[in-house]
Protein backbone atom coordinates (compact mmCIF):
# COMPACT_ATOMS: atom_id res chain seq x y z
CA UNK A 1 0.00 0.00 0.00
CA UNK A 2 1.02 3.63 -0.36
CA UNK A 3 1.78 5.45 2.89
CA UNK A 4 -0.42 8.48 3.60
CA UNK A 5 1.18 11.85 3.04
CA UNK A 6 2.56 13.79 5.96
CA UNK A 7 5.09 16.49 6.67
CA UNK A 8 8.89 16.38 6.93
CA UNK A 9 9.91 15.47 10.47
CA UNK A 10 12.18 18.53 10.47
CA UNK A 11 14.02 20.90 8.17
CA UNK A 12 17.26 18.99 8.74
CA UNK A 13 15.68 15.80 7.36
CA UNK A 14 13.58 16.88 4.33
CA UNK A 15 13.38 13.35 2.94
CA UNK A 16 11.90 11.82 6.12
CA UNK A 17 8.12 12.12 6.39
CA UNK A 18 6.15 12.03 9.66
CA UNK A 19 2.67 10.53 9.27
CA UNK A 20 0.24 7.90 10.61
CA UNK A 21 -0.62 4.46 9.30
CA UNK A 22 -3.88 2.58 9.87
CA UNK A 23 -2.99 -0.88 11.14
CA UNK A 24 -5.68 -3.31 12.21
CA UNK A 25 -8.18 -0.56 12.92
CA UNK A 26 -5.81 1.61 14.94
CA UNK A 27 -3.51 4.49 14.08
CA UNK A 28 0.27 4.08 14.39
CA UNK A 29 2.69 6.97 13.97
CA UNK A 30 5.53 6.26 11.54
CA UNK A 31 8.46 8.03 9.94
CA UNK A 32 9.24 6.91 6.41
CA UNK A 33 11.37 7.54 3.35
CA UNK A 34 10.93 6.02 -0.12
CA UNK A 35 13.59 3.78 -1.51
CA UNK A 36 15.99 5.31 -4.00
CA UNK A 37 18.14 2.44 -5.32
CA UNK A 38 18.00 2.80 -9.12
CA UNK A 39 14.66 2.01 -10.71
CA UNK A 40 13.92 -1.07 -8.63
CA UNK A 41 11.90 -1.23 -5.41
CA UNK A 42 14.85 -2.36 -3.26
CA UNK A 43 14.50 -4.24 0.02
CA UNK A 44 11.94 -2.78 2.47
CA UNK A 45 13.28 -1.96 5.93
CA UNK A 46 11.35 -1.77 9.18
CA UNK A 47 12.92 -0.03 12.20
CA UNK A 48 11.91 -0.66 15.84
CA UNK A 49 12.86 1.68 18.71
CA UNK A 50 13.77 0.91 22.30
CA UNK A 51 12.11 1.38 25.68
CA UNK A 52 11.03 4.99 26.17
CA UNK A 53 12.02 5.87 22.61
CA UNK A 54 10.16 6.46 19.37
CA UNK A 55 10.72 6.37 15.62
CA UNK A 56 12.71 9.60 16.00
CA UNK A 57 15.65 7.63 17.41
CA UNK A 58 16.23 6.45 13.81
CA UNK A 59 15.90 9.84 12.11
CA UNK A 60 19.63 10.28 11.47
CA UNK A 61 19.90 7.09 9.39
CA UNK A 62 16.53 6.79 7.65
CA UNK A 63 17.53 8.72 4.54
CA UNK A 64 20.81 6.82 4.26
CA UNK A 65 19.11 3.44 4.65
CA UNK A 66 16.71 4.42 1.86
CA UNK A 67 19.58 3.73 -0.55
CA UNK A 68 18.69 0.04 -0.04
CA UNK A 69 14.89 0.35 -0.28
CA UNK A 70 11.86 1.99 1.37
CA UNK A 71 12.19 2.63 5.12
CA UNK A 72 9.50 2.77 7.81
CA UNK A 73 10.23 3.44 11.49
CA UNK A 74 7.24 2.94 13.76
CA UNK A 75 6.14 4.12 17.19
CA UNK A 76 5.11 1.13 19.28
CA UNK A 77 1.83 1.50 21.22
CA UNK A 78 2.27 3.77 24.23
CA UNK A 79 5.37 5.48 22.85
CA UNK A 80 5.89 8.54 20.68
CA UNK A 81 2.73 9.35 18.75
CA UNK A 82 1.00 5.96 18.93
CA UNK A 83 -1.68 5.92 21.64
CA UNK A 84 -2.67 2.94 23.74
CA UNK A 85 -6.01 1.37 22.79
CA UNK A 86 -8.19 -1.03 24.69
CA UNK A 87 -6.71 -4.52 24.69
CA UNK A 88 -3.07 -3.49 24.20
CA UNK A 89 -0.80 -5.86 26.15
CA UNK A 90 2.31 -3.59 26.03
CA UNK A 91 4.80 -6.47 26.17
CA UNK A 92 7.68 -7.50 23.94
CA UNK A 93 5.60 -10.41 22.62
CA UNK A 94 2.67 -8.12 21.80
CA UNK A 95 5.01 -5.59 20.18
CA UNK A 96 6.37 -8.38 17.97
CA UNK A 97 2.82 -8.92 16.72
CA UNK A 98 2.51 -5.17 16.02
CA UNK A 99 5.69 -5.23 13.91
CA UNK A 100 4.35 -8.08 11.78
CA UNK A 101 0.97 -6.31 11.45
CA UNK A 102 2.72 -3.18 10.16
CA UNK A 103 4.58 -5.25 7.55
CA UNK A 104 1.27 -6.89 6.56
CA UNK A 105 -0.40 -3.49 6.19
CA UNK A 106 2.46 -2.23 4.03
CA UNK A 107 2.22 -5.36 1.87
CA UNK A 108 5.81 -6.38 2.64
CA UNK A 109 6.08 -10.16 2.32
CA UNK A 110 9.82 -9.93 3.05
CA UNK A 111 11.78 -7.14 4.73
CA UNK A 112 14.93 -6.22 6.61
CA UNK A 113 14.38 -5.60 10.30
CA UNK A 114 16.42 -3.22 12.48
CA UNK A 115 15.89 -3.09 16.25
CA UNK A 116 17.53 -1.08 19.02
CA UNK A 117 17.50 -2.03 22.72
CA UNK A 118 13.98 -3.32 23.52
CA UNK A 119 13.32 -3.09 19.78
CA UNK A 120 16.24 -5.48 19.26
CA UNK A 121 14.61 -7.98 21.61
CA UNK A 122 11.30 -7.55 19.76
CA UNK A 123 13.07 -7.97 16.39
CA UNK A 124 14.74 -11.17 17.63
CA UNK A 125 11.35 -12.71 18.43
CA UNK A 126 9.92 -11.61 15.06
CA UNK A 127 12.85 -13.07 13.11
CA UNK A 128 12.63 -16.39 15.00
CA UNK A 129 8.87 -16.74 14.59
CA UNK A 130 8.69 -15.52 10.97
CA UNK A 131 11.77 -16.84 9.14
CA UNK A 132 9.94 -16.52 5.82
CA UNK A 133 9.38 -12.79 6.37
CA UNK A 134 12.62 -11.42 7.85
CA UNK A 135 15.25 -11.34 5.09
CA UNK A 136 17.92 -9.55 7.12
CA UNK A 137 18.29 -8.61 10.79
CA UNK A 138 20.27 -5.75 12.37
CA UNK A 139 20.37 -5.67 16.18
CA UNK A 140 21.68 -2.45 17.77
CA UNK A 141 22.54 -2.89 21.46
CA UNK A 142 19.65 -5.38 21.69
CA UNK A 143 18.20 -6.03 25.15
CA UNK A 144 19.06 -9.72 25.00
CA UNK A 145 19.47 -11.49 28.34
CA UNK A 146 22.64 -13.21 29.48
CA UNK A 147 22.25 -16.98 29.41
CA UNK A 148 22.67 -17.06 33.21
CA UNK A 149 20.57 -14.47 35.14
CA UNK A 150 23.10 -14.39 38.01
CA UNK A 151 25.43 -12.46 35.73
CA UNK A 152 23.08 -9.50 36.20
CA UNK A 153 24.37 -9.19 39.76
CA UNK A 154 27.81 -8.13 38.51
CA UNK A 155 27.47 -4.77 36.72
CA UNK A 156 29.97 -3.85 34.04
CA UNK A 157 32.29 -0.87 34.41
CA UNK A 158 30.31 0.92 31.67
CA UNK A 159 27.08 0.38 33.63
CA UNK A 160 28.57 1.80 36.81
CA UNK A 161 30.12 4.77 34.99
CA UNK A 162 27.01 5.55 32.95
CA UNK A 163 24.34 5.04 35.59
CA UNK A 164 26.03 6.67 38.62
CA UNK A 165 25.39 10.29 37.47
CA UNK A 166 21.76 9.43 36.72
CA UNK A 167 21.26 7.82 40.13
CA UNK A 168 22.78 10.84 41.88
CA UNK A 169 20.75 13.36 39.88
CA UNK A 170 17.54 11.35 40.27
CA UNK A 171 18.06 11.11 44.03
CA UNK A 172 18.75 14.84 44.28
CA UNK A 173 15.71 15.62 42.14
CA UNK A 174 13.52 13.47 44.37
CA UNK A 175 14.82 15.24 47.47
CA UNK A 176 14.22 18.67 45.97
CA UNK A 177 10.81 17.53 44.77
CA UNK A 178 9.81 16.87 48.35
CA UNK A 179 10.79 20.44 49.11
CA UNK A 180 8.65 21.86 46.37
CA UNK A 181 10.65 21.91 43.14
CA UNK A 182 13.77 20.92 41.22
CA UNK A 183 16.35 23.67 40.63
CA UNK A 184 16.92 24.44 36.95
CA UNK A 185 20.65 23.67 37.18
CA UNK A 186 19.94 20.23 38.65
CA UNK A 187 17.36 19.52 35.95
CA UNK A 188 19.97 20.40 33.31
CA UNK A 189 22.48 18.02 34.89
CA UNK A 190 19.92 15.23 34.97
CA UNK A 191 19.11 15.69 31.28
CA UNK A 192 22.80 15.81 30.43
CA UNK A 193 23.34 12.54 32.32
CA UNK A 194 20.56 10.91 30.30
CA UNK A 195 22.09 12.19 27.05
CA UNK A 196 25.34 10.61 28.23
CA UNK A 197 23.72 7.17 27.84
CA UNK A 198 23.56 7.83 24.09
CA UNK A 199 26.21 10.41 23.22
CA UNK A 200 29.85 10.33 24.21
CA UNK A 201 30.04 14.14 23.93
CA UNK A 202 26.60 15.65 24.68
CA UNK A 203 27.90 19.18 24.03
CA UNK A 204 28.72 18.23 20.44
CA UNK A 205 25.27 16.87 19.50
CA UNK A 206 23.70 18.55 16.47
CA UNK A 207 21.36 21.31 17.76
CA UNK A 208 18.69 20.26 15.23
CA UNK A 209 18.68 16.76 16.70
CA UNK A 210 18.57 18.09 20.26
CA UNK A 211 15.60 20.31 19.39
CA UNK A 212 13.79 17.38 17.78
CA UNK A 213 14.45 15.17 20.81
CA UNK A 214 13.23 17.92 23.15
CA UNK A 215 9.96 18.16 21.22
CA UNK A 216 9.59 14.41 20.93
CA UNK A 217 10.38 13.37 24.48
CA UNK A 218 9.34 16.49 26.38
CA UNK A 219 6.63 16.16 28.98
CA UNK A 220 4.28 18.36 26.95
CA UNK A 221 4.50 16.54 23.59
CA UNK A 222 1.33 17.35 21.69
CA UNK A 223 -1.13 14.47 21.56
CA UNK A 224 0.75 12.34 24.08
CA UNK A 225 -1.01 10.95 27.13
CA UNK A 226 1.47 10.86 30.04
CA UNK A 227 -0.60 8.16 31.71
CA UNK A 228 -0.36 5.91 28.64
CA UNK A 229 3.37 6.53 28.41
CA UNK A 230 3.95 5.64 32.05
CA UNK A 231 1.85 2.48 31.72
CA UNK A 232 3.73 1.46 28.56
CA UNK A 233 7.07 2.00 30.30
CA UNK A 234 6.08 -0.03 33.37
CA UNK A 235 4.49 -2.86 31.42
CA UNK A 236 7.28 -3.09 28.84
CA UNK A 237 9.98 -3.02 31.51
CA UNK A 238 8.20 -5.79 33.44
CA UNK A 239 8.04 -7.82 30.21
CA UNK A 240 11.77 -7.35 29.55
CA UNK A 241 12.56 -8.26 33.16
CA UNK A 242 10.65 -11.54 32.82
CA UNK A 243 12.70 -12.50 29.77
CA UNK A 244 15.93 -11.71 31.62
CA UNK A 245 14.97 -13.72 34.71
CA UNK A 246 14.08 -16.70 32.52
CA UNK A 247 16.09 -16.30 29.31
CA UNK A 248 15.32 -19.70 27.80
CA UNK A 249 12.62 -18.39 25.41
CA UNK A 250 14.93 -15.71 24.02
CA UNK A 251 17.90 -18.03 23.63
CA UNK A 252 15.73 -20.52 21.76
CA UNK A 253 14.74 -17.64 19.49
CA UNK A 254 18.40 -16.71 18.96
CA UNK A 255 19.13 -20.32 17.96
CA UNK A 256 16.14 -20.41 15.59
CA UNK A 257 16.89 -17.28 13.55
CA UNK A 258 17.65 -18.07 9.91
CA UNK A 259 18.10 -14.55 8.54
CA UNK A 260 21.59 -13.12 8.01
CA UNK A 261 22.17 -11.12 11.18
CA UNK A 262 24.48 -8.32 12.32
CA UNK A 263 24.87 -7.14 15.93
CA UNK A 264 26.17 -3.64 16.69
CA UNK A 265 27.08 -2.40 20.16
CA UNK A 266 29.63 -0.49 22.17
CA UNK A 267 32.03 -1.04 25.03
CA UNK A 268 30.69 2.09 26.81
CA UNK A 269 27.04 0.96 26.74
CA UNK A 270 25.68 1.33 30.28
CA UNK A 271 22.44 -0.54 29.53
CA UNK A 272 23.44 -3.58 27.45
CA UNK A 273 26.88 -4.85 28.52
CA UNK A 274 29.28 -5.69 25.71
CA UNK A 275 29.88 -9.08 27.33
CA UNK A 276 26.26 -10.09 26.59
CA UNK A 277 26.68 -9.26 22.91
CA UNK A 278 29.95 -11.21 22.79
CA UNK A 279 28.20 -14.17 24.42
CA UNK A 280 25.55 -14.11 21.69
CA UNK A 281 28.19 -13.85 18.96
CA UNK A 282 30.11 -16.76 20.46
CA UNK A 283 26.96 -18.87 20.18
CA UNK A 284 26.02 -17.65 16.70
CA UNK A 285 29.38 -17.69 14.95
CA UNK A 286 27.63 -17.20 11.60
CA UNK A 287 26.44 -13.73 12.66
CA UNK A 288 28.50 -10.64 12.02
CA UNK A 289 29.28 -8.50 15.06
CA UNK A 290 30.85 -5.13 15.77
CA UNK A 291 31.36 -4.09 19.41
CA UNK A 292 32.88 -0.65 18.93
CA UNK A 293 35.19 1.00 21.43
CA UNK A 294 33.70 3.82 23.52
CA UNK A 295 30.32 3.66 21.76
CA UNK A 296 27.10 3.75 23.74
CA UNK A 297 23.55 2.47 23.53
CA UNK A 298 22.23 3.83 20.23
CA UNK A 299 24.90 3.83 17.52
CA UNK A 300 22.45 5.11 14.89
CA UNK A 301 22.08 8.32 16.93
CA UNK A 302 25.57 8.66 18.39
CA UNK A 303 27.44 7.93 15.15
CA UNK A 304 25.05 7.61 12.19
CA UNK A 305 27.93 7.65 9.69
CA UNK A 306 29.44 4.56 11.35
CA UNK A 307 26.05 2.87 11.43
CA UNK A 308 25.38 3.47 7.74
CA UNK A 309 28.92 2.47 6.77
CA UNK A 310 28.65 -0.86 8.60
CA UNK A 311 25.22 -1.60 7.11
CA UNK A 312 26.33 -0.58 3.60
CA UNK A 313 29.44 -2.78 3.77
CA UNK A 314 27.37 -5.68 5.11
CA UNK A 315 24.94 -5.39 2.18
CA UNK A 316 27.84 -5.18 -0.27
CA UNK A 317 29.63 -8.18 1.25
CA UNK A 318 26.53 -10.36 1.07
CA UNK A 319 25.83 -9.33 -2.53
CA UNK A 320 29.43 -10.21 -3.43
CA UNK A 321 29.15 -13.54 -1.64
Amino acid sequence: MSIPGGAPVGAAWPGVVDTHLEVGGRSLRVLHAPGRRGAGPGEPQLLVHGLGGSAVTWVEVIDGLAAHGPVVALDLPGFGGTPVVEGDQLSVEAYADVVVAVADTLGWSSFALHGNSMGGLVATLVAADHPDRVARLVLVSPALPPSFPLRLLVPSRATITGMAPIAVSAGSAAAFGLLGGVPEALDRRRKRALLGLIFGSPDEVDPDLLDLMAREFGETREGADPGDQRRALRSSLASITRTWLDPRRVWRAIDAIQAPTMILGGTADALVPARVLRQVLARRTDWQGHVLGERRHALMMESPADYLDLVDRWYADRVAA
